[in-house]
């Protein structure tokens, strides 16, 4: 009796490791997969973990993001079907300050940064599609003082369509600034990297460009052999899931508004802080945040004296974006008149 329970046992536990190494389209297998989507990632280094080179600190290379430094890489043709939405993006880090490597500026040199995708290596603006701004990306650290923002390097994203993806032909990537500032390392972001071997040639830098996609001939300047730059392309499935923003608060004084928040979902990337005048056209005026937990202090007067709408939005790995109700920030009231009296 006690070997025929043995053998029942076993052959429930043959059948349930059955059932998990089952392929993802049969029976539960099918069903668990809709309920647990995941994005798929395509870059020249399929371990997305390996880019921790030159953006997080330390040597960088060069390896900046700039007006004159243009990143390109050719991706093999990439599946598509299954997927609801796509996205470009870059791991990023290393912004600058004003002053660098001083502290007596603290605001981020202004620069906008680009990325561009097409069939062949050429791009022009059909092509293009705006990535981030350098302020929103993590500064780079001081020799000699502490400096708020500053973090490891981040992957950004910029929507595409999902049919400007071939599943046909390869698929070159581009990665610039068109801002004037950036065109050294001592005053540009850096981008990421990873070590890789193989004698694929799918990396280029190219130098030659002006704060614009690069396009005509030569494109592919300079050959990149041995190490990767972090840009890639995520496919994302269509999902259900929601970000959920909790415990919402401001707490107002005449001269500050302190705000703190959670937020919660799958994978939650990023969050930030929203403002309105109308409840219908809402804009964001904080950097992202990274990290938990969520707080901010405004000035009172950064904003606007009137009143406004202030709400608090979160972002997760698979691009669902998440709202608070929204609080009402009153006007600030009006100083009494001063009586002045007479002699």
């Amino acid at each position: 009796m006690q070997y025929l329970l043995a053998a029942a046992l076993l052959a429930c536990c043959c059948a349930g490791a059955s059932a998990q190494t089952a392929p993802p389209d049969a029976g539960k297998g099918t069903a668990f997969a809709a309920k647990s989507p995941v994005p798929a990632y395509f870059s020249p280094e399929k371990n997305m973990g390996r880019h921790y080179l030159y953006a997080d600190g330390g040597f960088h290379a060069d390896w900046y993001v700039g007006y004159n430094n243009c990143w390109i890489i050719k991706l093999p043709p990439v599946p598509t079907a299954g997927f609801a939405k796509a996205f470009i993006g870059a791991k990023l880090g290393r912004a600058k300050i004003m002053s660098w490597p001083a502290s007596w500026d603290t605001e981020p040199i202004p620069g906008k940064i680009y990325m561009a995708l097409n069939q062949a290596p050429t791009f022009n603006s059909d092509h293009t599609y705006f990535l981030i701004e350098a302020a929103d990306l993590p500064r780079e650290p001081l020799p000699n003082d502490s400096l708020d923002g500053v973090d490891s390097a981040r992957w950004v994203w910029s929507e595409i369509p999902l049919s400007r993806v071939s599943s046909e032909k390869d698929n070159y990537l581009a990665l610039w600034s068109s801002s004037r500032y950036f065109t050294s390392a001592s005053s540009a972001p850096i981008i990421a990297a990873a070590m890789s071997g193989g004698d694929a040639e799918d990396v280029w830098l190219n130098r030659s460009i002006k704060g614009n996609s690069p396009s005509g001939e030569n494109v592919l300047e300079t050959p990149i052999s041995g190490i990767k730059p972090a840009m890639a392309i995520k496919l994302v499935p269509g999902n259900e899931y929601k970000v959920f923003i909790k415990g919402f608060a401001a707490e107002l004084s005449p001269d500050e508004i302190n705000v703190s928040f959670a937020a919660i979902g799958e994978d939650i990337r990023a969050a930030w802080l929203e403002v309105s005048y109308d409840k219908f056209d809402w804009q964001r005026v904080t950097r992202y945040f990274y990290k938990v937990p969520y707080f901010w202090t405004f000035g009172r007067e950064a904003i606007s004296k009137e009143m406004f709408y202030l709400r608090a939005a979160a972002l997760d790995n698979l691009e669902n974006t998440g709202y608070s109700k929204e609080i009402t920030v009153p006007a600030v009231a009006a100083a009494a008149p001063r009586e002045e009296s007479g002699i």
